[in-house]
């Protein structure tokens, strides 16, 4: 329901973006658009191409590594003239998280007019200090 609350604000153009720090993939699976959020540690349910970037949001967890470090899903880009092997997104400890997505966090962070924390202790750098 909160995740659904949150579509409808940014709908409503209430809510501008959000800043994550789950995993889970329910924001988009709730509809918030790639456009609308920063995932800062990836998403279970998002592979992106080794070569192309291109990204597949699936309906199903894409983590299928039994290392942590190993971050292939076994499947190969569809986009026409790319044979790229695809890649969870997920960020692991002692990874580090994607420049583009903190940037974008960080931004959005400071042209807010208002940041709210929602599910988190803020004890985590550098989400904590984004608000």
């Amino acid at each position: 329901m909160t995740h659904m609350a949150m579509v409808e604000l940014i709908e409503r153009n209430h809510l501008k973006y959000i800043v994550s720090q789950n995993v889970d993939g329910l924001h988009r699976k709730s509809g918030v658009a790639a456009a609308n959020i920063s995932e800062l540690h990836g998403n279970t349910n998002i592979e992106i191409c080794e070569d192309c970037s291109r990204e597949y949001l699936r309906d199903h967890r894409v983590r299928v590594a039994q290392k942590t470090k190993e971050h292939r899903t076994g499947r190969k880009c569809e986009s026409p003239g790319c044979d790229g092997f695809l890649k969870d997104t997920i960020i692991n400890f002692g990874e580090n998280l994607k420049d583009e997505v903190q940037e974008l966090g960080q931004q959005n962070c400071e042209h807010a007019d208002l940041c709210i924390a929602m599910g988190s202790s803020l004890r985590v750098s550098p989400a904590n200090g984004m608000p």
